[in-house]
């Protein structure tokens, strides 16, 4: 056989052996095998292989005594708010360790009874901080859809009028300020007539001290009269003009037919007796609200203002208002924990005078109760 025949035959072989070893690429490209691509996975969290886990303290196992000190309801209430709540609250995990809705809801009213910062409440509750600020954010929605449920305005009627009492009261009518963190958007409007920045809270109540209308939503900076102007209560009781029936405020709002407060200059026994009966029915809104930060003394501004944006304040407020009115009902003593200070009486803001005008049936309605205490005085 000849050279070149030989050279013809390698040539052939050598060319089937590549065409084998690579596949044909794309038209006028080389035959590129091309490269696996890097699977993109999740990074696995690694756990030990033995887990330890915080001892967790349950309310069942605590004294009566014990749970109203820490929890400032009884064990009745707080297992029939882990049922409402329960729907809520329940962990959609299938992981064995989720919190249980007993762990949520008793976590919750921890913070909220004791007014420690999370990460001194989580010691108590046996849980991590991250855990305990979702627990207290699942709660505090959780009561705020079930908020009507609890706060309720009465019907406006004539109510009946004890003897000796202001007569056709329907509500009690005041503001408190809850203190928070300067908020980092439109931190003035926060700042409150006694230097600090608040949440401008409204809250009625009735002479049972039982709350029936909450408006939490204004900033420290806003007037009483202007909280009231802007709520929903107002455009009630504007439309419904109940006859023989009102609200009682102080001096921070103005006199309206439906809204009575005190005479500034009193001129005679007859204007006296009403103002001071008037002063005696507010008593049981002064009382309210100083129970209100007894019971929950994250309210208290002597423990520090809260450390959190103001719709959560707001959220907070509006819960502890609902939890006031679960303990009223079922006539649940106020028990501070042993040498815990009584919280220090805050004083009272300067009231910024409220509109001058001043409606002439306004007056009038006043005039009467004027004229009904002087006869009785008769």
């Amino acid at each position: 056989m000849s050279d070149s025949v030989l050279l013809l035959r390698r040539v052939r072989e050598r060319s089937a052996g590549a065409g084998e070893a690579a596949p044909a690429g794309p038209v006028g490209g080389p035959g590129l095998v091309p490269s696996p691509r890097r699977k993109r996975g999740r990074r696995r969290r690694f756990y030990p292989e033995h887990r330890v886990y915080r001892a967790r303290c349950s309310f069942l196992d605590l004294s009566e005594e014990q749970v109203l000190r820490r929890y400032r309801l009884d064990k009745a209430a707080i297992a029939g708010l882990c049922r409402e709540l329960g729907a809520d609250l329940e962990s959609l995990t299938g992981r064995s360790h989720a919190l249980p809705v007993a762990v949520k809801v008793t976590s919750a009213l921890t913070f909220l009874a004791s007014g420690s910062f999370q990460t001194a409440t989580r010691d108590s509750t046996g849980i991590s901080q991250s855990a305990m600020s979702n627990c207290l954010a699942q709660f505090l929605e959780a009561l705020q859809r079930r908020a009507a449920r609890y706060i309720t305005f009465p019907t406006p009627v004539h109510p009946g009028t004890a003897a000796g009492a202001f007569p056709g009261v329907l509500g009690l009518v005041g503001s408190m300020h809850v203190a928070l963190r300067a908020p980092s958007e439109n931190e003035p409007a926060y700042r409150n007539a006694g230097n600090y920045h608040s949440m401008n809270m409204q809250v009625v109540c009735d002479a049972a001290g039982t709350i029936t209308n909450v408006v939490a939503k204004f900033p420290g900076s806003c007037p009483n009269a202007a909280v009231l102007e802007n709520s929903a209560l107002a455009r009630l009781l504007e439309g419904a003009r109940p006859d023989g029936a009102w609200l009682l405020g102080d001096r921070s709002y103005p006199l309206k037919p439906w809204l009575m407060t005190p005479i500034a200059a009193p001129r005679g026994a007859a204007e006296e007796r009403y103002n001071a009966l008037h002063h005696q029915a507010l008593a049981a809104l002064r009382r309210t609200l100083a129970l209100l930060r007894l019971r929950f003394r994250c309210l208290d501004k002597g423990r520090g203002c809260l450390q959190y944006a103001p719709q959560k304040v707001c959220q907070i407020f509006l819960a502890c208002c609902i939890l006031h009115n679960i303990a009223l009902r079922r006539h649940m003593p106020l028990e501070l924990p042993e040498g815990s200070p009584l919280p220090e009486t805050e004083p009272e803001l300067p009231l910024p005078a409220p509109p001058g005008h001043i409606s002439s049936e306004a007056r009038a309605v006043r005039a009467r109760i004027v004229q009904q205490v002087k006869d009785g005085l008769g």
